[in-house]
């Protein structure tokens, strides 16, 4: 954890790290670094595997959409109040 959602998500656009995820971030934590992850060939999903909904409050990020896909599938569902 680099202190922002953003920083950490820019560090699997950079190469520095193969994936992330959260829950409990808001819209404005996540937004530029899809934005930065997704042009750099990177994969962003809602935890459960989906595509991403900016206001669910959960992020699964990777360098592949197929790390992405195995990793959604470890993860623990957490529902939380939407932005």
């Amino acid at each position: 954890m680099l202190g922002s959602a953003a920083m950490n998500i820019t560090q699997i656009a950079r190469g520095s790290v193969d994936a992330y995820f959260e829950y409990g971030t808001h819209c404005w934590d996540i937004a530029a670094g899809v934005i930065i992850l997704t042009e750099a060939g990177g994969c962003a999903l809602d935890t459960a595997g989906g595509e991403v909904d900016l206001m669910s409050r959960r992020i699964l990020c990777a360098g592949t959409p197929q790390l992405a896909h195995a990793l959604s599938k470890m993860l623990k569902q957490i529902e939380l109040e939407r932005d």
